[in-house]
Formats: structure tokens, sequence, C-alpha cells
């Protein structure tokens, strides 16, 4: 019997069926110990298959060719595996996903994918998982265990299944994928590793470029809500704004209608562009110049940048969403949050584009038409498949589903101070941006209710004053002050380091962060943490010191106001205790 026969025959025989893959080795070229090395190589890899391909009676050729590029492990054509004489040099050290055995399960991968019966790679739900269902590159850059996935649908079926026969925590990394191969292929056949149900997050803090890890449970997400943010006056926000309100449950309470008063718990899911730059260019908005991430905030950030600072109406729609959905939704969110990498556009990908995207995936295939450029055209989507109510949340329902802009608040309380006498009858608009001096005289027996009132309108011409000194800057940064030039410039290089979550983390890990990458990653954010404070107080303090004096006036003015009324507040609330 001639060795490449006897060869053939052991992986059969291997297999433990006369019907079942036939991996034929041409020996040609091989010494004896290579040609025992390429048998055990080609058993091993036989071995890790899906049963359903190794009990496919089909059979292909692989031979060693040693005229293959040096930067190329494997190629596959018409049945014939070819691979690199290098990688019989190459032996297990005791990790899952060697290079060796990981090359000849991509080639096979191919041919089965490529032959009668395949065509796994084509699949509009793997494309859609895979991040191939768009014009232009795959914006899934970020968290990769092989950038050569981004090459086409093709490359990203063969990588992805390595990684699902190979390694038992790609269940846990990439769990949508994981499941979409289980169900086309059956299962791996190799143990799988406990996955923690919690998903990391890195969701805003308080401050500048201030992050805070949370893990999120999915059990105690009760709901998800269609976000929407009220039309403003800039032109990127014409259209409002769409993002998804995560309604989660406060610590030990059992899932329920209560859990949408737990506003402290809620987390909102904004796919924002990352602009790490003083000037917003529309034009650069237009043409995808800046960078799109899904951003994890705290619902009362977001309530107060839309209603308190912009004046603008938060609308929720509670989504009729099985928990299976909400389980996928959450795991594509987090994938999303740590590996999207895209390019933001006011038209084509923006807001709502990706948050219609992302339903899109959490849903059946049969759902998928809920992608719009405005956030509206997502909204009526959404109603029209049943999934939102048409009706609108209503500011009278007390249901935690309309937050109304303070702009009517802000009124009734000038004209409060107003009918007192203590502020000047000015219309809203022109006394929140008038200067401190004709705002009023604070008298220094202001009592507990008008202090009050004061402080919270005072708040509100200071964040507009802030707005009217940034708008300022923008105008100024042409016109010399070098010492705000060199500090922005530091801290546009400082910040466009960490535009990403995944940039905190080490190289070697991908999707999903995994409880043992959770030390490197907070010891990572702490530092982020300190270099940041001190690097925008810098920025900060040289912002002002390049405004006109008037205007840096005008804001220790209003800031030394808004510092008496809080005291005032604090002694007065004291006395009557």
């Amino acid at each position: 019997m001639r060795l490449s026969a006897w060869l053939a025959v052991a992986l059969l025989l291997a297999s433990g069926s006369g019907h079942a893959l036939e991996l034929r080795l041409d020996p040609a070229g091989l010494n004896p110990l290579q040609q025992r090395q390429a048998s055990d190589l080609l058993a091993r890899a036989q071995a890790t298959l899906p049963e359903r391909w190794r009990a496919d009676p089909r059979h292909f050729s692989l031979h060693f060719d040693p005229h293959l590029p040096a930067d190329v492990a494997g190629r596959h054509r018409r049945g014939d595996l070819r691979l690199s004489p290098n990688l019989l040099q190459m032996t297990p050290a005791g990790e899952t996903h060697d290079l060796a055995r990981a090359t000849v399960l991509h080639e096979i991968a191919h041919a089965f994918d490529r032959g009668e019966g395949g065509g796994w790679s084509r699949q509009a739900q793997f494309r859609r998982l895979a991040g191939w269902d768009r014009r232009g590159a795959n914006p899934y850059a970020l968290r990769s265990p092989d950038d050569y996935e981004r090459h086409s649908p093709a490359e990203a079926f063969a990588v992805n299944l390595e990684w699902y026969l190979l390694d038992p925590q790609y269940r846990c990394r990439r769990p949508a994928l994981a499941a979409w191969y289980r169900q086309q292929l059956g299962p791996a056949p190799l143990p799988e590793a406990a996955c923690t149900d919690a998903l990391p997050l890195l969701v805003a803090g308080t401050g500048a470029a201030q992050l805070e890890l949370e893990t999120l449970d999915p059990a105690r997400v009760y709901a998800v809500d269609y976000l929407l943010a009220g039309s403003g006056d800039a032109a990127m926000s014409r259209f409002g704004h769409a993002m998804l309100r995560l309604v989660v449950c406060a610590p030990g309470r059992v899932p329920g209608p209560r859990c949408r008063m737990d506003l402290a718990y809620h987390r909102v899911l904004s796919f924002r562009a990352f602009v790490n730059d003083v000037q917003i260019s529309n034009w650069l908005g237009l043409s995808g110049a800046y960078p799109a991430r899904l951003f994890v905030l705290p619902l009362d950030q977001v309530i107060e940048e839309y209603t308190r600072t912009e004046l603008r109406d938060l609308q929720a729609w509670p989504l009729a969403l099985s928990s299976a959905q909400v389980d996928a939704l959450l795991q594509l969110a987090a994938r999303a949050h740590w590996s999207y990498d895209g390019r933001y556009r006011f038209i084509g990908n923006n807001c709502a584009v990706e948050s219609g995207r992302l339903l899109d995936l959490a849903l059946t295939p049969q759902r998928r038409r809920l992608q719009a450029i405005t956030p509206r055209g997502v909204l009526h989507r959404l109603q029209a498949a049943g999934l939102a109510d048409v009706q609108p949340p209503s500011a009278r329902s007390g249901d935690g589903l309309y937050f109304a802009s303070a702009r009517e608040d802000y009124r009734q309380l000038l004209h409060g101070l107003q009918q007192a006498g203590l502020a000047p009858p000015l219309p809203l608009e022109r006394w929140l941006d008038s200067p401190a001096r004709q705002r009023g005289t604070l008298p220094p027996d202001l009592p507990l209710q008008p202090t009050a009132a004061w402080w919270v309108l005072e708040t509100a011409a200071l964040r507009r004053a802030e707005l009217r000194a940034l708008a300022q800057l923008k105008r100024r940064l042409g016109q010399g002050a070098p010492e705000l030039q060199a500090r922005l410039a530091d801290w546009q290089h400082f910040s466009g380091l960490f535009d990403a979550p995944a940039s905190l983390l080490p190289a070697a890990g991908y999707g999903i962060v995994q409880p043992e990458e959770l030390a490197a990653l907070e010891q990572a954010l702490a530092r982020h943490g300190e270099e940041a404070q001190a690097r925008w107080q810098g920025l900060h303090e040289a912002a002002e010191q390049a405004l006109p004096r008037a205007q840096r006036l005008e804001l220790e003015q209003a800031r030394q106001r808004v510092q008496w009324l809080a005291t005032r507040m604090r002694q007065l609330a004291a006395a009557a205790d």
C-alpha cells in the first residue's frame, strides 16, 4: 500500500465510520518525520470539526506547498488544500488556538463554504452578525481575534469558525455568532467554558473623560424603551436623537413595573460621534470624519443634557420585546460597545440608522426593516411592526416615559420671582442671557423658596454663559492664544487615545470583556481618570484666560451667584430642621 493511501485510510478509520470526511494527504516533499507530523496535525484537525462535517462523505486533498508566499499559511481551491510546510514546525504549547490546526480548519471551512450545500458566508443573518451588512469596510475593528476576518465575509466565516471550534470561551466573547454556528453546524466538539451573565460596560462618569466600570446583570433589565430627544437648534440635532433606554431595576427589587421608577439605575445606549475637537464641523459630520461609538450613559445625565441644558423634550416608547430578544439585544450592545469602530454621518450612518440596526440584529430576520435615516423614521417603523405604541407618552401619566423640557418650569420660576419684585420683567431667554447685574440683585435675607427658584435659574444662566464662551473660543482659536492651542492639542491627543473602551485593554483579548480581564481594565481606568482630570483642568484654565475680560467677568459673577444661593439654601434648610 502506498504511503499516501495509508495516511488516507488512517484518517478515515480515525473518524470511526466508512462514510465520513476523507482528508487525502499528499506526502510529496515530506520526509518521514514530517509525514508523521502532518498525519498527526490532520487527525487533530479532523477531530475538532463539527460532527456534521466529519460525517460528510466528501474528500479533500492536502499537500504542503513550499512555494506559498511567506505571509500565507494556507489556501484552498476546488477541493485542493495547500498548506505551508512551516506549520509542521509549530507544536502546540498548551494553547487552544494553535496556528497549525487553525489553518487546517480555516481552509476546510472555505472548502465546505464554497462547496455543495455551503454558502454560509453568503447568508444574510451571518453577514449581519459579522458586520458585513453595509457598504464599505466592516466597522467591527476593535477587540478582534484576527483582523483578517474583515477582509471579506468568506474570511469572516472561516476565521470565526476557527475560534468557535478551538476556543472554549468563544461563546462567552461572541455569544450571538456562537449561537449561529451552533444552529448551523452543531456544537463544537470541545468543553464549553461557563460564561458569566454579567456584561462589563464602561459608563460615562460625571467629569470630563471620566469612565466607570459597571457590570450589567441582564436579569435586572425589566424592559427596553426607544428614547427620542426632540429637535434642537444645531444642524446635527435638527431631527432629534435616537437612543435605547434600559429599564434596570434597583438591587433587590423583583423585576416589574415599579422598576420604571428606579431612574438612578437606568442606562441609555446612545450611538454618537466621538468628537475631541472644540469645533463640531457639519461637513465633517456629513462626510464621516468623526468616529462613531456606542456610549453607555446614566439616564439622569441624559435628562440633564437634553431637558435642562438643551431645553429639549425626551419621550420613551416601551418596546414589545421578549425576554430572549432583550437578552440578545444586551449581548449585541455589549459587543458593539467594545468592538464597533464606525464612522458617523449625519445622513447615512447616524444615531437612527445604528439604533435601528441594533434592534434588527436582536430580533428575528422577519422583523428586519427598522433602519431609517431619521429618529422618527425608526419610531414609525417600530410602530408599524407592533413593537411600539402608536400613542406618544403623556406628560401627565407619571409613568416615567416623558421628560419635559425645563423651559416651562424656568418660565414659572422666573414669573414667581418677578411677581415678588425680585427679578426684572424680562422674557425667559433674555433674562437667562443677560449679564448678572441685569438679572436682579440677590437680597441678603432671601427666603428659602425664592432662593431655591433663583438657584435653578442662575444655574441655567451659567450653563448658557459657558456655551457662549465656548462659541467665542471657537472663533478665537486661529487668533493666537498659544497656551490654549497647546493645551487643546494635548487634550486632543490624550482623549484620542481613549476614544474607544477597547483601547484601555491589552491587545490579546477579543469580543466582550471577560472576568479575567477586569483587573487590568480597572487599573487602566484609574490611570486614565487621574490624567484626564489634570489635563482637563489645564485646558479649562487656559480656555478662560483666552476669553475677553468682560466674558471672564461674566462667568465669574455667574458662578459666585450660584455658589452664594447654594450656601444660602443649605443655611435656611439647616435652620428649618
